[in-house]
């Protein structure tokens, strides 16, 4: 599971039949028309067909099952089961130190242990979280550097991303300038160090393509406007920017990430009616992390409610910490977002596949089953999807796909 896909035979086709519903989940022409959460699309009895790594078409079993091209090609059969696409977890941390307890930010303080973690344990660990990932039906994560407090271990962190990436899942790897410091002063008093020497570093050697600014207390308006200039710095190297917050956020903090341009913002909703449209306009996606959003749920379903329907797209990511009460069971996160939450069925399955890609910029991939898109798809074990939401604690996952390629199928059940 942690090796690399082999490429495709030429003109290989694979074809994915009788499923009892595919969800295509066409996405939104754009997110940054205010689309929200787009469109979950049921096709009964349906049927995918895969060349080499790629979607080729998506309708009905019938139809699909006498095109030419499918006469000779390797079949799947997903009698019984829902089709649809992978997960996406747009926060998690594939590398973390061994020795952590995980309790909220504070958890962070183990980057010590992190700094103490030879380089083929650390891999070691991460490629272990990555197979889990993908047992658990999800093939592509927003992989930031947050357990890493200085910048010589996140580069370590962003190669260890590098060396994953597609063994098997697709990893979006974020620098995460938490608690950065450099000879031992915090990041806002070396801003010039940030932008003129580890912003280009990690650029030219390709590490991250997203560069995420925590926001943890009251900023007061100079350090805003520290954060500002950096966040304008990396957006001039062509970084996408998030921003990040353990609380909800305040006007200042969504005044920050308009005029950033920020893709995404990983923190608890707000009710702030004002920047919904402004935001959603922009494409920049609400990530609601597990960790936060469930614990106080009574107050976050009104907001969350409120949120999409001003046209916000909301995407549900677990933010695992090991060793704590989160996880990275994406059906279980099914359940908390339509039970604590407020969404529908439809509304959570688009906020655990779809959307998270689009806080990725990675929708043009994967997070929905469209011709021409990566066949990156999940086999569920239930005849309706309206039932994922109603199983808490059930791993319905029969069949994971990524690239046309199976990486992990449920075992038989052996009565013996």
């Amino acid at each position: 599971m942690q090796k690399a896909l082999p490429e495709p035979a030429p003109d290989q086709w694979t074809l994915i039949r009788n499923a009892r519903q595919l969800l295509t989940l066409h996405g939104p022409a754009g997110l940054r028309r205010g689309s929200g959460m787009g469109e979950l699309n049921i096709i009964p009895n349906g049927a995918l067909l895969i060349r080499n790594r790629v979607i080729e078409e998506v309708g009905p079993t019938r139809r699909l099952e006498n095109l030419a091209a499918a006469k000779g090609a390797t079949e799947i059969d997903a009698t019984r089961k829902v089709v649809m696409p992978a997960f996406v977890d747009a926060d998690f941390p594939l590398v973390v130190p061994a020795a952590a307890s995980g309790h909220g930010a504070a958890s962070h303080d183990d980057g010590s242990a992190l700094r103490k973690m030879g380089r083929e344990v650390m891999h070691a660990r991460a490629a272990a979280a990555a197979s889990e990932c993908a047992r658990y039906g999800c093939l592509t994560i927003g992989a930031h550097t947050a357990w890493a407090t200085d910048l010589t271990n996140i580069r370590r962190v962003l190669r260890t991303h590098q060396m994953l990436n597609y063994k098997p899942l697709r990893i979006r790897s974020i620098f995460s300038t938490r608690m950065l410091c450099v000879d031992g002063q915090p990041a806002l008093q070396t801003l010039a160090t940030l932008v003129s020497k580890w912003l280009p570093a990690v650029r030219k050697g390709n590490l991250a393509g997203v560069v995420e600014f925590s926001l943890e207390g009251e900023e007061q308006t100079d350090e805003l406007a520290l954060i500002r200039e950096a966040a304008t710095a990396a957006a001039g190297l062509g970084f996408a920017i998030r921003l990040r917050s353990a609380r909800r956020p305040d006007p200042a903090m969504l005044q920050l990430a308009v005029s950033a341009g920020a893709i995404a913002i990983v923190a608890p909703n707000d009710g702030l009616r004002a920047f919904v449209g402004p935001l959603a306009m922009m494409g920049c996606v609400r990530v609601l992390p597990a960790s936060e959003c469930f614990d106080h749920d009574e107050d976050e379903a009104p907001c969350v409610r409120m949120a999409i329907g001003e046209g916000a797209a909301i995407a549900i990511a677990s933010s695992y910490r090991p060793r704590d009460a989160a996880s990275f069971n994406m059906q279980f996160l099914l359940h908390l977002a339509v039970r604590r939450l407020g969404l529908t069925p439809g509304e959570a399955i688009m906020a655990t596949t779809y959307n998270p890609a689009c806080a990725l910029r990675m929708s043009h991939v994967t997070g929905s089953l469209e011709p021409g898109k990566q066949a990156d798809l999940i086999l569920m074990d239930v005849p309706d999807y309206r039932e994922l939401p109603r199983r808490a604690g059930h791993h319905d996952v029969h069949l994971v796909m990524r690239a046309g390629r199976v990486v992990w199928r449920a075992g038989a059940l052996n009565l013996d």
